[in-house]
């Protein structure tokens, strides 16, 4: 049942180093179920990637404490709007606050809402930036500023919405403006990026040989480097590798491929949680659609369709400059550039997926062939296979009271 699925939205900090998670559901009892039930399985832990995860929290499943058995500083509840005070609902926050958990009152709006009188026990409070008029905004803050909690800034669709939250002093940022593409020139594009998109292209043609494809390789420093160590990773099973033609020869050349787009990707030299979200997610929404393979779909291609699409946010540069460096097929250009062809659908899906559409995912997904029960598992790995690929660039993971600090 596609009410099962749940996807994670990113927030960060006003130094764009990643704070945490939402993990987004389907708004139905059954997807709400969903949560627990990750939880009883591990794939929570999988989604939140070693970051506090912040989620949904009904009235019912505060007081029944559905997320007792968490640990501590895991999760941050974010009680909706609706929910008043009452003496069920103090004693369940005081509870959570005594075993070392947090909360959150979420989507504050311009009219006051049940939940502000729940104020003094939360850390955090989100409010929805849609409203960019920051007299509101600061009228909202001003109601539970009495608690002294964080506050979060959700959809932030434009620097100047993000620029009003800054100057009132949030704390965490969310919305489409961390994702969006900041066009500069294409000569900032890394060379040794370059020359992996250049051999992306010969190790694509049947034509080329191992050896020469070995050359070309060895013929920059810091590609070789970033190769070598993606080939040794967990992710092919811990096989030692002692050059590119071992690695040719161990793996072959489409996966050979696979892991020169994840170098392509690496190469990005991520400054901050921003950046790094970026490329973590563009490798993710490779092997998502890598996952989707058969009936005509070719799984290299969708991979490299699912990675380039965010190729443009990750290096900050049109995407039609990017794919025009890589030798890519007709059909994987057309997806990308136009939406069309065979791979357009796949990457239609991707996109709704990760936004939490889950209908228009299903739709899509069914239209291709995919089963619907077959679709959590999908992200999940996806996520997971990403997570021991990338893990040796990533930051290391938070300790518990690296998370309990983050949520203060």
């Amino acid at each position: 049942m596609y009410d099962n699925y749940i996807v994670r939205q990113p927030l960060f900090d006003r130094h764009n180093a990643l704070l945490g998670y939402e993990l987004r559901f389907r708004e139905t009892d059954e997807g709400r179920a969903a949560l627990a039930q990750s939880v009883l399985s591990g794939t929570f832990d999988i989604i939140r990637g070693g970051m506090p995860a912040f989620v949904a929290c009904s009235r019912d499943q505060l007081l029944s404490e559905t997320f007792a058995a968490m640990e501590p500083g895991a999760v941050v509840l974010m009680i909706n709007n609706d929910v008043g005070a009452d003496e069920e609902v103090e004693a369940a926050l005081v509870r959570i606050k005594t075993a070392g958990g947090f909360v959150a009152l979420d989507n504050l709006e311009e009219d006051v809402s049940p939940s502000e009188a729940l104020a003094s026990h939360v850390e955090w409070v989100r409010v929805d930036l849609r409203c960019d008029d920051a007299e509101i905004v600061g009228r909202i803050c001003d109601r539970v500023w009495h608690a002294r909690p964080r506050f979060i800034a959700d959809q932030v669709l434009e620097p100047s919405q993000y620029n009003i939250a800054l100057q009132l002093g949030f704390d965490g940022f969310q919305g489409p403006l961390f994702s969006r593409t900041e066009t500069l020139s294409a000569a900032e594009m890394p060379s040794s990026t370059v020359a992996a998109m250049r051999l992306l292209g010969l190790a694509r043609d049947p034509n080329v040989t191992d050896p020469k494809l070995e050359e070309a390789v060895s013929t920059d420093a810091v590609l070789t480097f970033q190769l070598l160590r993606l080939v040794n990773s967990a992710a092919l099973g811990g096989k030692g590798v002692s050059s590119i033609g071992h690695a040719l020869r161990i793996i072959g050349r489409n996966q050979f491929l696979r892991w020169l787009a994840l170098a392509i990707a690496a190469s990005r030299g991520a400054t901050n949680g921003v950046d790094q979200h970026m490329v973590r997610q563009a490798v993710e929404r490779g092997r998502l659609l890598e996952q989707l393979g058969g009936k005509g779909r070719d799984a290299g291609t969708l991979f490299l369709v699912g990675l380039f699409s965010l190729m443009d946010t990750v290096f900050k540069m049109p995407l039609h400059d990017i794919v025009a460096r890589v030798a890519l097929g007709d059909d994987a250009k057309a997806a990308l550039l136009d939406r069309t062809g065979p791979y357009a659908k796949a990457l239609a899906f991707a996109e709704s997926y990760e936004m939490g559409m889950f209908e228009s995912a299903a739709e899509l997904a069914t239209e291709m062939g995919i089963p619907l029960e077959k679709l959590p598992d999908i992200y999940t790995t996806a996520l997971a296979w990403t997570a021991e690929a990338l893990g040796a660039m990533a930051a290391p993971a938070p300790t518990a009271n690296d998370r309990k600090l983050a949520a203060r």
